[in-house]
């Protein structure tokens, strides 16, 4: 697997921000899918983990109202500035900050999308770890690509069978952090959706 860190993940997304959706002009329904998944409410509070452009934020103020509060991080200041420039604090707070260690209070997100993230990691435990202590007993994670895992790694250079979002090592890694497995759908996208124990 190659290597992965923060500074060579920012490399990557920083001179690919400006245009990043336009690139991929098909994928709202998609992301409105994923969002689905979470099974947010009214009022209820909700973040984008790793949210480049912010394309989920709009679907994730939808679903959670006027009542409710939606949040977005990324680690890479031009993904955020992007973001800003589609006009996405409109529908949510932004924030440049690491998902690894995000300074988000404890115990307060009823609902997390982490799309695209997980890959980017050099240790995916770690970030779970740290999503899950932000979440409310009860939350739903939801990691979400949009294109499917053998195409994913395809393009990270991994191999399917061996990759963090690979059904058996999720479901192995899960065993061991707080978080519950509820369902895979590791199709033409990929869609999984977690849950933080009551």
């Amino acid at each position: 697997m190659p290597v992965r860190d923060l500074h060579s993940t920012q490399e990557f997304f920083a001179p690919r921000a400006e245009g990043w959706e336009d690139r991929f002009p098909d994928d709202d329904p998609l992301f409105a899918t994923a969002v689905e998944a979470l099974q947010l409410q009214p009022g209820d509070l909700a973040l984008d983990a790793g949210c480049g452009t912010g394309r989920a934020l709009p679907f994730m103020r939808s679903s959670v109202g006027d009542t409710g509060s939606v949040v977005g991080i990324d680690a890479t200041p031009e993904m955020v500035a992007e973001a800003l420039r589609l006009g996405r604090s409109d529908t949510a707070s932004l924030f440049v900050s690491d998902v690894l260690n995000t300074a988000l209070p404890p115990q307060r997100f009823h609902g997390i999308l982490a799309a695209g993230l997980l890959p980017h990691l050099p240790d995916p435990s770690l970030t779970l770890i740290e999503l899950a202590r932000i979440a409310l007993p009860g939350a739903r994670l939801v990691l979400f690509h949009p294109i499917s895992r053998a195409a994913l790694c395809g393009r990270h250079g991994d191999d399917p069978d061996t990759s963090v979002i690979a059904p058996a090592i999720l479901t192995d890694l899960c065993d061991d952090l707080p978080w519950d497995l509820e369902s895979i759908d590791d199709g033409d996208q990929y869609l999984a959706v977690l849950r933080r124990p009551l």
